[in-house]
């Protein structure tokens, strides 16, 4: 006899960080939200002091698993937005973490459990091979496996904040 059993959670924690959204789109980000959690959702949106006219927004969410990529989705409809989307790891899979900033994009990155990003070697030996074709350095092509453009962006609002829960490491080992 053989007994399968499924250790895939059916829901994972995440938070969704709105660094910077214009006044005008508070409310249809409120509403793309309401869709995608399939729950209503009234963010507080208090002001960005770094961003003028400019609000942020902090949400927790729990949800099947996928949540963080559904939400970057919906929300990267809007280019004036800049934020970041964390679904946690699990004791079996991997987490995700995504970075919205109108200049570059989307970023999205697996994190594990200690909330370091994971490359693989797949993605690092196409980093290899771009850095060879367009003669252009490896330590550029990592940077970009690694988010640190979106990062160095994203930097100044992640500082910026007020009243949230995150915790700032600063040095480790």
């Amino acid at each position: 006899m053989h007994l399968v059993v499924s250790m895939e959670p059916r829901e994972v924690r995440g938070s969704l960080m709105i660094y910077s959204c214009p006044k005008s789109i508070c409310s249809h980000v409120n509403w793309a939200l309401t869709e995608i959690l399939n729950t209503s959702i009234e963010l507080d949106w208090q002001s960005q002091h770094i961003s003028p006219n400019n609000f942020t927004a902090e949400l927790n969410w729990i949800g099947p698993i996928g949540t963080s990529a559904r939400i970057v989705s919906g929300l990267s409809k809007w280019s004036k937005l800049k934020l970041e989307c964390i679904q946690e790891p699990t004791s079996n899979q991997l987490g995700e973490r995504f970075a919205l900033t109108p200049e570059l994009g989307i970023f999205r990155a697996e994190m594990n459990s200690l909330g370091e990003t994971v490359v693989t070697e797949s993605r690092l030996r196409s980093a290899l091979e771009r850095a060879r074709l367009e003669n252009e350095s490896f330590e550029v092509e990592l940077a970009f496996l690694l988010g640190s453009p979106w990062d160095e962006d994203l930097e100044p609002y992640r500082r910026n904040q007020t009243g949230t829960s995150i915790r700032w490491i600063t040095k480790t080992g």
